[in-house]
């Protein structure tokens, strides 16, 4: 549980009027309750203005509030906009899984947290390289999944399989997924994986569309960097992390996926509920 919140940081989906309202008017009714706001949007030049105006800061912020969907949070959290701030999201997208609010109950459930504290989870990141010969060509973090597919064209791809020291297999495939406990809602359950408890420290490994395989989807311990070598030629394959950043593969690339020194922190109210929020976004059926 946290002290007094005095210092909230606002971050607002990226040219997005709604949300850009939205902020303001949590920023407003924070300052009603004598909590500085810092408002700016989720892009990595927009300035932070502070409200009221001319306030004074006494803390750094304590919590961080996402407004938009679990986009917003993937992109905030990836972009490192608040790195140490635990984040809450208030959704105004569809599903919405990782936000703890809506339009509808945002100022209870704030009211809640200035009152009462929080209680923090962590979720772990990962590093994703592209090492090409003997040179890293690309490097980025992800918090949900790393996943390497096809382009256009309709051909099968050949992945040499590594995980941790262990060569596992030579997988033909549509492509893979390797997922985060955090992302095994997303990609990684549509593609046949398992739901993993968040509080894991571990990665999932899933093939797309496998083909004359026995590679079922595997849970592996999050220190074990997962290696993929893509050795089948002209395959036209790409690399997306978190949906957000697409990379190009060329034949022979190597794709490492392996825990980040980050993590997300998250703060959730006593008594939140993983199994509840699965019910509630209608992953699985309540008894």
């Amino acid at each position: 549980m946290q002290g007094v919140i005095r210092t909230v940081l606002v971050i607002h989906k990226a040219d997005h009027e709604k949300a850009r309202g939205m902020a303001w008017t949590v920023a407003e009714w924070l300052a009603a309750r004598g909590v500085v706001a810092l408002v700016r949007e989720n892009s990595p030049e927009a300035p932070t203005v502070a409200h009221p105006p001319g306030a004074v800061l006494t803390t750094p912020p304590q919590l961080a509030l996402i407004l938009g969907g679990d986009g917003t949070m993937l992109s905030a959290a990836r972009q490192g906009a608040a790195d140490g701030v635990p984040f809450l999201g208030i959704n105004l997208g569809r599903v919405g899984f990782m936000t703890s609010a809506g339009l509808d109950d945002w100022a209870q459930v704030l009211g809640d947290i200035l009152q009462n504290g929080f209680e923090e989870a962590r979720r772990i990141m990962v590093e994703v390289t592209v090492i090409r010969g003997h040179e890293t060509v690309y490097a980025t973090t992800a918090l949900n999944d790393a996943v390497i597919s096809r382009g256009a064209m309709a051909r099968l791809a050949a992945f040499d399989v590594t995980l941790g020291d262990v060569d596992v297999c030579t997988l033909r495939a549509d492509g893979v997924v390797i997922s985060t406990p955090t992302g095994s809602t997303a990609y990684c359950v549509s593609a046949g994986g398992p739901l993993i408890y968040p509080g894991l420290d571990v990665l999932c490994v899933v093939p797309i569309c496998p083909f004359l395989s026995d590679f079922k989807p595997v849970v592996v311990p999050a220190e074990s960097p997962v290696r993929l070598s893509l050795s089948a030629p002209e395959t036209n394959m790409y690399l997306t992390c978190d949906g957000q950043e697409l990379f190009p593969l060329d034949d022979n690339d190597v794709v490492v996926v392996r825990k980040s020194e980050r993590c997300l922190r998250l703060a959730m109210r006593p008594g939140d509920s993983y199994f509840g929020r699965l019910r509630l976004k209608g992953f699985i059926n309540r008894p």
